[in-house]
């Protein structure tokens, strides 16, 4: 009689691996590993884009554009130039180009390219026209903070006298990092003018290679704001643009002016185009007394 054993029945232990098995698990492994990091570099770009991103602005109304835009003749005359900041000759050779370049370069953050954009929007209105404008304020955290202003960033000129070059470098968002999103940056040829006009001799070393940075023909060149930002401070774009038709107040006149002695400066070198604007007595006063030598 055969007797069963008493012992416990283990389980038979697994054949050890074939060699195909482990590479095909070493495989799987792998992958897993490499689209693990894969995703978290994708979130971690998501993220990056996300905060670099720029912050949609508000359209600029169309009874506010007509503000700017639609300055009676009377208005200009009485604003004058006494308030204009006279504008820095750099070179006497006359531009190849079959129009006006005016460039233009700054920042959203930056205050006083907030005050300069008020003058450039009104006079080159003179000689195009402008679409897609937006609203725009300086840094909160620097001198003059909140200045209202606009943004050239996303818009388009079109004229028949002037091709406006923008250069928006960086918006008026602060990143966590204490820097502002990248927006837009020069052209190599653009570069080189800035590099070559904005220091001495034409500017004080102190405030060399600041902006903003408008050059007029590759002659004029203004660089830093105009005019003081303090003029626009603590009101809205809507209701500075409201005293432009009649230039009502210090900050209208002084936005005025400027606009004033930039149309000359635009004049002086497109062949006085078109004469409706270039042809005002005041505008060919204000070219006969633009600088014309290398300070």
């Amino acid at each position: 009689m055969t007797r069963k054993s008493s012992r416990p029945i283990r389980p038979a232990a697994p054949p050890p691996p074939r060699s195909g098995s482990l590479n095909w698990l070493l495989v799987v492994v792998a992958v897993a590993l490499v689209a693990t990091i894969a995703l978290a570099i994708a979130r971690h770009r998501a993220v990056a884009a996300t905060a670099a991103a720029p912050t949609p602005a508000a359209p600029v109304p169309a009874v506010v554009m007509d503000d700017l835009t639609a300055i009676p003749a009377a208005t200009w005359d009485s604003a004058g130039l006494t308030a204009a900041a006279v504008p820095i000759f750099v070179n006497g050779v006359p531009s190849p180009q079959p129009k006006a370049v005016v460039l233009y370069i700054g920042s959203g953050w930056c205050p006083y390219c907030a005050a300069a954009r008020w003058a450039m929007i009104a006079a080159l209105a003179r000689f195009g026209t402008f679409s897609g404008l937006t609203y725009g304020q300086s840094a909160t955290a620097d001198v003059y903070p909140g200045t209202p202003t606009f943004s050239f960033y996303g818009s388009t000129y079109t004229s028949r006298y002037v091709d406006f070059q923008t250069v928006e470098l960086e918006g008026d968002v602060p990143l966590p990092n204490g820097r502002y999103q990248p927006l837009q940056r020069p052209t190599a040829e653009q570069q080189a003018l800035i590099e070559g006009y904005d220091r001495p001799p034409y500017v004080p070393r102190i405030s060399a290679g600041g902006i903003p940075f408008i050059l007029v023909g590759g002659r004029y060149m203004w660089t830093g704001s105009p005019f003081s930002p303090a003029l626009l401070a603590g009101r809205s774009q809507a209701g500075i643009a409201a005293t432009l038709p009649s230039g009502t107040g210090r900050a209208a006149r002084a936005i005025l002016a400027n606009a004033n002695q930039l149309t000359a400066m635009i004049c002086a070198v497109d062949g006085n185009q078109p004469a409706a604007v270039c042809d005002a007595p005041l505008i060919r006063r204000a070219v006969r007394a633009l600088p014309g030598r290398i300070p």
